[in-house]
């Protein structure tokens, strides 16, 4: 089951396993902007999420999305 996002999520991080990988920056409709920490994500989660260092923008489909609790963005266990 996934989350919807909405524009209270702005500012949240976003967690995959125990990883912060990213702060949601903005939300606009079933997709939110992130700016991603890349220190924490490794080569095979960013291919997963079609991330690109050269963009300047990283988007996140709410459909990866599990929960959002505690100020947290949780991404599904299953995306590796």
């Amino acid at each position: 089951m996934t989350e919807q996002l909405t524009d209270e999520d702005r500012g949240k991080q976003v967690v995959h396993e125990t990883e912060r990988i990213g702060v949601v920056t903005d939300v606009r409709g079933d997709t939110a902007t992130v700016d991603p920490q890349w220190n924490h994500v490794h080569d095979e989660l960013r291919a997963e999420l079609g991330w690109d260092p050269d963009d300047e923008h990283q988007t996140l489909d709410e459909s990866l999305v599990t929960d959002v609790r505690n100020g947290q963005v949780h991404l599904r266990d299953d995306i590796l």
